[in-house]
């Protein structure tokens, strides 16, 4: 039952990057860009007493940064839900498994580099977006700190006392 249920997260977040890719480049930067002006109210020191003029140039410093940063961290989050699910297929597969291997990183890793080319491909049909290896790139990093982060977890957790009592 766990299984279906990181299989469809998995698969729903794989719709919800989708979506944003759908979006087109308007709509896109401005959805950024208001997340943006709502985390610079928040933590950029003096925001309220900047001028209009001054919140834009502030913006557009940090916008194609807060975008690279949304990229990576939707793909973290992809990447996390890859490697749960492949853990958990492989728990059923081989109940008495003790060892991790290069495939428990690689194969989430791979689905999370495919979909992210298809994804950059995807755009590049969207009006005023295009597909950038970059993004790639951008993307499949963070799927592999998500990958990692969980690949630890799951060491820590299966590690064995170094002592019994």
């Amino acid at each position: 039952m766990l299984i279906v249920l990181f299989c469809a997260l998995t698969l729903a977040w794989m719709a919800l990057i989708y979506w944003f890719s759908a979006n087109n480049g308007r709509e896109s930067g401005e959805f950024s860009g208001n997340i943006l002006r709502k985390l610079l109210c928040v933590c950029y020191p003096g925001w309220s007493s900047k001028t209009a003029l001054q919140k834009e140039a502030v913006i557009g410093r940090f916008h194609t940064f807060f975008r690279k940063c949304g990229h990576f961290s939707e793909y973290a989050v992809l990447g996390v839900f890859c490697r749960i699910t492949w853990a958990l297929i492989v728990s059923c597969m081989q109940k008495s498994r003790q060892r991790h291997s290069a495939r428990d990183f690689l194969l989430p890793a791979l689905l999370s580099f495919l979909y992210a080319c298809s994804d950059e491909y995807h755009q590049r049909f969207v009006a005023g977006r295009s597909g950038e290896f970059r993004d790639v790139l951008i993307d499949f990093s963070g799927a592999c700190l998500g990958i990692a982060v969980v690949s630890l977890i799951l060491c820590l957790l299966n590690r064995k006392p170094e002592y019994e009592t």
